[in-house]
């Protein structure tokens, strides 16, 4: 396992750094550095600037050099291609813990690690993903000046399960005050009054089933709009040091059907924000089959096998029947025999 930290050597890029390679001591991971070159392509006699690779690879040599001094192993690598999918490939070929990367970058075209880069990175990454927007915390809170309080968003779904077991790593490293906030959406206040005790334990329950007895401060919230904006309120009013989340890690059109509630705080989250996706389900629903090959030599257990394929079938499905013949003997006209074979098929079909 390693942490593997993007980065374009921006100030909001090393400040990340400083944070990842904390956390690889703590963690005793080693980190992986990676800058992501941008190809580009000549459009008739325009000029473009073309990525310096000796530049950078010096460049990203003294950033890794850097932080070696903090006690950490650092390998360093640069890529060429879109960020957004070599930084998901680089955590996809390599046991990868966690991701931690910058919110905004240097912000011209020359440097790619902006907000949205960012964004997208959290939202399509396999593994966990640190967005750092307040190093100072996280840094003081892993040296053991600042105790770091951590809003956890529940839903008592998988990917918020997967989010709570993230808080139990993080208390392994340091202490960290839990709480999780439970927004309802609802039409009638008067409603939620009455089930709010009930969905509070249930939440409390959650959190404790999966990080065991630990304090937990519950927040529950009502709200008639988006449970994106009801959750950014409350991270306002409680100004955590941390923001977890979960992510579905939805793709095509679903994802634009969608209201993101991982997008929308990630966009608009004034601090770190820890999104974790959801562990892959396995698969557990029967196929829909719609055709099935029987291979049979229309002896006594055929008519049973094709039974067998009927009760597998919906409305509607074929099925298709194969029986390999002996050649036929000589002085016999193969089409009469191939006949004869295809006249018993069907009885025994029909059986």
């Amino acid at each position: 396992m390693s942490i593997l930290c993007p980065t374009d050597f921006s100030a909001s890029a090393q400040e990340a750094a400083d944070v990842a390679a904390a956390l690889a001591r703590k963690l005793s991971l080693p980190l992986r550095l990676v800058h992501c070159a941008q190809d580009f392509t000549t459009m008739g006699d325009l000029p473009v600037n073309l990525p310096d690779d000796g530049l950078l690879s010096e460049q990203l040599k003294t950033e890794a050099t850097r932080l070696r001094e903090s006690g950490v192993a650092v390998t360093a690598e640069l890529r060429h291609g879109g960020v957004v999918w070599e930084v998901i490939a680089a955590a996809g070929e390599q046991p990868t813990e966690l991701i931690v990367l910058g919110a905004t970058g240097k912000g011209n075209a020359a440097h790619w690690l902006i907000g949205s880069v960012a964004e997208a990175v959290a939202e399509e990454s396999p593994v966990p993903c640190l967005v750092v927007r307040q190093p100072e915390i996280l840094l003081g809170w892993m040296q053991g000046r600042v105790k770091l309080e951590a809003l956890c968003a529940v839903d008592l779904s998988p990917s918020s399960d997967a989010a709570i077991s993230w808080l139990g790593t993080l208390r392994g490293i340091a202490p960290v005050k839990v709480g999780a906030a439970y927004i309802h959406h609802t039409q009638d206040e008067g409603s939620m009054l009455e089930d709010t005790p009930a969905r509070e334990r249930d939440v409390w329950e959650r959190v404790r089933a999966v990080l065991g007895d630990v304090p937990v401060d519950v927040y529950m919230c009502a709200t008639k709009g988006g449970a994106a904006r009801e959750f950014l309120k409350l991270t306002e009013d409680r100004n955590p040091g941390l923001v977890v989340m979960g992510s579905r890690r939805l793709h095509g059109l679903s994802r634009l059907m969608s209201r993101s509630f991982s997008r929308r705080v990630l966009t608009h989250a004034r601090g770190n924000v820890l999104c974790v996706p959801a562990k892959p389900r396995p698969c557990t629903e029967v196929p829909c089959i719609r055709r099935v090959l029987v291979a049979t030599d229309l002896g006594p257990l055929a008519a049973a096998t094709l039974r067998h394929a009927r009760s597998l079938l919906p409305a509607g499905g074929h099925i298709h029947m194969v029986h390999v013949c002996d050649e036929p003997t000589a002085g016999i006209n193969p089409v009469i025999a191939s006949e004869v074979y295809f006249d018993h098929s069907l009885e025994v079909a029909k059986a």
